[in-house]
């Protein structure tokens, strides 16, 4: 069984916070400092403004089972890059291999 995705970097701005209290007339506003880049296979588009985008970095064709999900909202989204369209995530193991890193 073929199973196909595309794999995407998305780059996405990151929320900060500080500790300790802070007084509103000491605040200072302040741009972002860095654009986050995550790449993986897409799994979810957002549909509403409050969804988020859903990369994996494994997925078990046989069992649907998504490993290293990352859930990046839509609204600190900045740019998204289709890297390769469709490629194939998994593939069955040939058990007459000739790898012998995974033989007893």
């Amino acid at each position: 069984m073929k199973c196909r995705h595309d794999l995407c970097k998305i780059g996405w701005i990151d929320a900060d916070e500080t500790s300790g209290w802070t007084n509103l007339k000491d605040y200072k506003k302040k741009n972002p400092s860095w654009i986050v880049y995550t790449v993986g296979y897409l799994v979810e588009r957002p549909s509403k403004k409050t969804d988020f985008y859903i990369l994996a970095n494994s997925h078990l064709p046989d069992t649907g089972a998504w490993g290293g999900l990352n859930r990046i909202p839509k609204g600190m989204v900045v740019s998204v890059e289709v890297l390769l369209k469709k490629i194939t995530c998994g593939e069955p193991v040939d058990q007459d291999s000739s790898n012998t890193r995974h033989s007893s």
